[in-house]
């Protein structure tokens, strides 16, 4: 299978969509010996995969209530893509469906099969004028052309436009006349297909089949950049990839349909690979930008397709190591001709700073929600590593969008262990609220990152998929407040447990508030309290409305001791309120609101549903093992929240979208709790601080279950080879444990045997002091010494126990994300326990599955100032009754091992 970047074309043949250009190579080389199109044509059978067709401008606040491919119902029976739409007043519901871009000529025949209850919807090609600049949108001029009617309602209709170069010469003259004479309208160009679907008030439902384009001829590959050197280099100069006013949303690429993810909301992907020319051209017809590596630009032959690419990417896990080939690439790309000149973008998780000074724009990864950061200590992280950068008004936030690869690979070797069913819910609150979270720092793009495909098929890519769609109207409903707002303003919170922040921008502001309560790893809502939230002084005068129920609610001021608040009945996870004064701005909110609010609805139904179903499957589950009785309170939270969840969806058909919502926060809010219930009934070593992969995913009650019979057939077995070298400096010498130091200009570290005066017992100390005065940041950057145990041999599939006993003391004040980040060789840091510097002693456990035959090692690494102090290890493996013990092995023959191995 051929794996190379420049010859590898993807499945056009995914989601029906059929895109087949013929065309005769010896046109290309001598085009005098024949006409000046060739018979190629682009073909869609809409026979599966995600809808395509997009919402591209209406003045009748159109909601979309339905867009899917059906398997039947097409014109000749077969599949076909469905819209249902509900409009109001207005002249225009336009949908679009993106093409390469073609040439203007009479010769082309454009169609589609077209199916609706009333007649009056108009098809259209769209064309754009490169050289002439819409002085109201800054973007190249746009005009339709053709404006064949449907004409039989009831009845599948073949729109078909011709005489597409004729049609053109009279919107030209009406282009002069609007832009003035001397408007450069050379070259244009067809880029769409659209429909507009509106015939008036009410709903409505649409059909579309068999798309198909004959005698197109493509636009030459160097057409749309043929501009004088200087125009080019003063667009490039003046093209800002991140503007105010929009927050930019981007997925991590693992190779999905880019007309499906354009229609779930992202703006771009972000490539960790060169593009190749047929991604290029997908994207571009897809209406989706890319975040790709520099490399790109040294394929001279992609240099006409690179205008969906908006930023160069430097690097991901930028260390300050990596700083001078950083300044070296960022260089060159800066010398580079303008048509290929692109803003960079950096990835850094240390030395901030330095990365601002040769970037445009930076983008902070957060913490993965499984390492326990309280949402006030995540939030304080990331404006610490903002400000460490300076003055940097172009951010992205990076935000994990689900399990990462290490985690599902312990789900899978657990489920095979105890032999179960994987896990196919990891959640998808956390990701909710810490994204809102996120929103408070003003970011003017959000990345999500991804370890597989949001259309794989799998359940749990479903659910993301899902939950990111939900985000991204949120992002969208508040993104102009958000990417241009002023430094935050906490605001205090009561009763319930929550946090709020208020973003301005000018005369509007956006109060964003979050719930804080969880249990593991399980956030939580309101839990019936009201929420009060304390209105300062500078917002008294300014109209509040909440508008997180989907309808936009004018809030009542309170009068309080000390001063004013609002209160919020059984809050959702996430509240946001409307700051504003403007009842201009207030209206068109509302609209947006009111077009947004049946699609959010629908989302997060499908998401709920979804959630409820496993809840009580896993409920059902402990009833049958006897783990639970029907009287269990959880059995009559199932219930309720199964008859909001069927309440709400008949109250959403009668057309009170907010009344549904209200219903399906309920069910959300009463599944939640019983997934809660759930995990304190199968907690185990409560005196303990564990990590357990299946902590990790709210619906866990299968492994968790899974694993009681093996109690019965087998034991915990320690394993023989592992050493406790802290009895003194000799056996610490011989004994296979290692350290690295890092950054030691910033730090000194030091590790040895020290002991315990209150105890007697001796224990591995590693400290770390800062060189500076100065704290150390948190997270990896303020990483500057580890500790490793021993490697011990382990066979793929091995379920293992890890023991130990530590105390981890801060210097001064506790910092966020500082103290100590335990993990092993397989699940990686992105699994560690944290434990945050208490001065106390704590027993941690941490359940793992042996993911190959590679040795385990486990890592001890102390982040910022402080000491780390090990007093015990251990490491058992689950043994059957039946296995025979094993040998123990010699250990004086194991060699010495280096004590100060090299930074990783």
């Amino acid at each position: 299978m051929c794996t190379s970047a420049d010859n590898h074309l993807p499945q056009r043949e995914r989601g029906g969509q059929q895109l087949v250009w013929v065309t005769l190579a010896i046109a290309v080389i001598s085009p005098l010996f024949f006409p000046k199109y060739s018979r190629a044509q682009i073909q869609d059978s809409f026979d599966g995969g995600a809808p395509i067709w997009q919402l591209d401008r209406d003045d009748c606040g159109v909601q979309v209530i339905a867009h899917q491919r059906i398997p039947s119902g097409g014109r000749d029976a077969g599949p076909c893509e469905s819209l249902s739409l509900q409009t109001g007043p207005g002249t225009r519901a336009e949908f679009i469906y993106r093409i390469v871009p073609t040439e203007v000529i009479n010769e082309l025949v454009a169609s589609v099969w077209y199916w609706s209850q009333r007649p009056g919807a108009r098809m259209s090609l769209r064309v754009r004028f490169p050289f002439a600049i819409d002085p109201r949108t800054g973007q190249p001029a746009v005009a339709r052309i053709g404006n064949v009617a449907y004409t039989q309602p009831g009845q599948w209709q073949q729109l078909s436009l011709t005489n597409a170069q004729q049609q053109l010469v009279v919107q030209q003259a009406v282009l002069r006349n609007s832009m003035g004479r001397e408007v450069d309208l050379r070259q244009p160009y067809i880029d769409a297909v659209t429909i507009n679907t509106y015939t008036g008030p009410g709903t409505e439902n649409v059909r579309l089949d068999d798309l198909r384009i004959d005698r197109a001829l493509p636009v030459q590959l160097n057409r749309l950049e043929n501009r004088s050197t200087t125009t080019m280099q003063a667009d490039a100069a003046t093209r800002d990839a991140f503007p105010v006013g929009v927050v930019k949303r981007f997925i991590e690429y693992n190779g999905e349909a880019l007309p499906w993810l354009k229609a779930n909301g992202f703006t771009g992907i972000l490539m960790q690979r060169v593009p190749d020319a047929a991604i290029l051209r997908e994207a571009n017809q897809a209406g989706l930008e890319i975040i790709a590596p520099y490399a790109t630009v040294e394929r001279k032959d992609l240099a006409n397709l690179l205008a969906p690419v908006i930023a160069w990417n430097l690097g991901d896990a930028l260390l300050e190591k990596d700083l001078p080939r950083s300044v070296d690439i960022a260089g060159r790309l800066r010398r580079l001709p303008g048509v290929l000149r692109r803003e960079l973008v950096a990835f850094p998780i240390e030395s901030h700073r330095q990365y601002r000074s040769v970037s445009d724009c930076l983008a902070i990864d957060l913490p993965p929600p499984v390492r326990g950061l309280t949402p006030a200590e995540e939030s304080a992280w990331q404006s610490e590593a903002i400000l460490s950068a300076g003055h940097a008004p172009h951010f992205l936030t990076a935000i994990a969008s689900g399990p990462s690869g290490a985690l599902r690979d312990q789900i899978e070797g657990l489920a095979r262990f105890t032999d179960t069913t994987p896990i196919d819910d990891f959640g998808w609150h956390a990701t909710w609220l810490q994204t809102m979270r996120a929103l408070e720092t003003s970011p003017r793009g959000i990345v999500f990152r991804s370890s597989g495909a949001l259309d794989s098929g799998r359940a749990e890519d479903f659910q993301r998929a899902g939950v990111l769609r939900l985000i991204n109207r949120f992002i969208t409903l508040t993104q102009t407040i958000v990417s241009a707002g002023a430094a935050t303003t906490e605001l205090t919170c009561y009763d319930a447990a929550y946090r709020a922040r208020h973003v301005r921008n000018g005369n509007l502001g956006l109060i964003i508030a979050t719930s804080t309560s969880s249990v593991g790893t399980m956030p939580h809502a309101g839990n019936g309290k009201v929420l009060r939230i304390a209105i300062p002084p500078a917002l008294r005068g300014q109209q509040i409305f909440r508008f997180s129920g989907m309808q936009l609610e004018r809030m009542k001021l309170d009068a309080t001791p000390g001063g004013s608040a609002i209160d919020v009945v059984a809050p959702d996870f996430v509240e946001l309120f409307l700051v504003s004064n403007d009842s201009a701005a207030t209206a068109r909110f509302d609209r947006q609101l009111h077009q947004t609010s049946s699609q959010v609805g629908f989302d997060r139904w499908q998401l709920v549903r979804e959630s409820l179903k496993r809840t009580t499957r896993d409920w059902d589950t402990m009833r049958q093992t006897g783990l639970s009785a029907p009287t269990d309170r959880a059995y009559a939270v199932l219930r309720q929240g199964n008859q909001a969840l069927d309440e709400s969806a008949r109250v959403h058909q009668s057309g009170d979208v907010a009344s549904a919502y209200r219903l399906l926060r309920r069910a959300d809010a009463w599944n939640v709790q019983a997934t809660g219930q759930l995990i304190d009934a199968l907690a185990f070593d409560q005196d303990r601080i564990v990590s357990h992969p299946a902590l990790h995913a709210p619906n866990s009650a299968a492994l968790y279950i899974g694993m009681l019979p093996q109690s019965d057939n087998g034991h915990w077995q320690a394993d023989p080879t592992v050493l406790n070298p802290f009895e003194n400096p000799q056996l610490w010498e011989r004994s296979g444990w290692t350290h690295d130091r890092r950054r030691e200009d910033l730090a000194r570290s030091d590790v040895q045997i020290t002991e315990r005066p209150e105890s007697g017992r001796t224990a591995l100390t590693l400290s770390v002091q800062s060189l500076s005065g100065q704290p150390l940041p948190g997270g990896y950057a303020g990483t500057m010494l580890r500790g490793r145990s021993q490697a011990i041999r382990c066979q793929q599939g091995d379920c293992l126990r890890i023991d130990a006993r530590i105390r981890v003391r801060s210097q001064g004040p506790i910092r966020p994300h500082r103290g100590a980040l335990i993990y092993d060789s397989y699940a990686g840091s992105e699994l560690g326990l944290f434990v945050r510097p208490d001065n106390k002693w704590h027993d941690i456990r941490l359940y793992r599955v042996a993911t190959n035959n590679q040795p385990l090692q486990t890592t001890f690494e102390l982040i910022g100032e402080g000491e780390l102090q090990l007093e015990q290890f251990s490491v058992s493996k689950w043994v059957p009754k039946s296995a025979p013990l094993p040998i123990r092995p010699l250990i004086g023959a194991r060699p010495d091992a280096l004590i100060n191995e090299s930074v990783r």
